[in-house]
């Protein structure tokens, strides 16, 4: 996930999944509707999971006629011994237990060894398991940016297996004091691929480039200042390492809330985000934004056509009496129904 548009597209078929799994008529294909995999129980994969655990234990059960979303599986594999392997091991035990508490499955010590559009094969344990299950989210790890690959074919030095290029000390590539790199497409002091060391880079570079400018070759090295480690797990809950000090729990959230909030750009953005935070976590308790977006609903609808309204099968000779409801954005906001036999009655 790089980019908003990523993000939105793995918000629709989040939801999608829910929505198609409420159009199944057949048991098995709604179970595999509602069966989300996550690969990787890094920061990443813990906060997908707890969100996902949210949504369909918290969230959706009251939007669906014939589904019962609290039915739904969800599943986090990891190929190590413990969940949020950076962390202490005081915070790992906490996110387990909590995410466990919420009806997620943990596997540990397990890999996703082959997939395809309806599957997943986890090699565990006890071996080999074939899990049906429509959403897959990779969330162990991805590859650098092909730009790394070409400007180490240039240099003549080799990437990692992430595709990361090694740099010098002073982001430098080997040879070419004039090209810099960072970011998440190198390999310096086994820094992890996320934000705080890409910004801090980033402030470092410009500082060489200016003391360069300025006539000064005497530059020192780039060193990492670690803020800590955050994760959030669900609803008021988190767990973060910062300051020296270990946190979970509601203090653990609002100690992640405050640091991502102070990053945000501009006063308007960040009373924005506090005002829709404290809506969703205490008077709401509901999460507004869940648009489906067209494209992608069209898609699933037309790969999943309903039945005529006259009864009987769609047949070529007989077209179907109406579009799915799939086909329009749906699933804004609880107090607007967003298409036939989505609310229970009375509600």
């Amino acid at each position: 996930m790089k980019t908003v548009e990523d993000a939105r597209h793995l918000r629709d078929r989040i939801l999608l999944a829910f929505e198609m799994a409420e159009l199944a008529t057949d048991p098995q294909e709604r179970a595999e509707w509602l069966t989300f995999v996550v690969i990787g129980a890094g920061p990443t994969g813990v906060e997908l999971v707890g969100q996902v655990a949210e949504l369909a234990h918290t969230v959706l059960p009251q939007d669906y006629r014939s589904v019962n979303t609290t039915e739904a599986r969800i599943l986090l594999l990891e190929g190590a011994g413990a969940v949020l392997g950076p962390f202490d091991p005081k915070l790992q035990r906490y996110t387990q237990r909590r995410l466990e508490q919420m009806g997620v499955e943990i596997r540990l010590h397990t890999l996703a060894v082959d997939m395809d559009d309806e599957s997943v094969t986890a090699e565990g344990p006890d071996g080999e398991e074939v899990i049906r299950a429509r959403t897959r989210i990779w969330a162990a790890g991805v590859q650098a940016s092909p730009l790394a690959a070409q400007l180490a074919g240039q240099v003549g030095v080799e990437t990692d297996r992430a595709g990361r290029i090694p740099v010098n000390p002073d982001c430098t590539l080997a040879g070419h004091p004039e090209v810099f790199a960072i970011g998440d497409m190198v390999s310096l002091n086994n820094l992890p691929g996320v934000a705080q060391p890409a910004m801090q880079e980033g402030r470092y570079v410009g500082k060489v480039i200016k003391t360069r400018l300025a006539g000064d070759q005497q530059i020192e090295p780039f060193r990492y200042f670690d803020k800590g480690s955050m994760a959030t797990i669900g609803h008021r809950s988190a767990v973060a390492d910062a300051f020296g000090f270990r946190f979970t729990g509601f203090v653990g959230y609002v100690i992640w809330a405050f640091i991502h909030v102070a990053y945000l750009i501009g006063w308007g953005n960040r009373l924005g985000t506090l005002y829709t935070w404290a809506r969703a976590l205490w008077f709401s308790h509901n999460r507004g934004h869940r648009i489906i977006t067209f494209e992608q609903a069209h898609e699933q609808a037309l790969d999943h056509p309903r039945p005529p309204s006259g009864g009987g099968p769609a047949t070529p000779d007989r077209p179907r009496a109406e579009s799915s409801h799939l086909d329009t954005a749906t699933h804004t906001d609880r107090s607007q129904p967003v298409g036939p036999g989505r609310r229970k009655p009375g509600r």
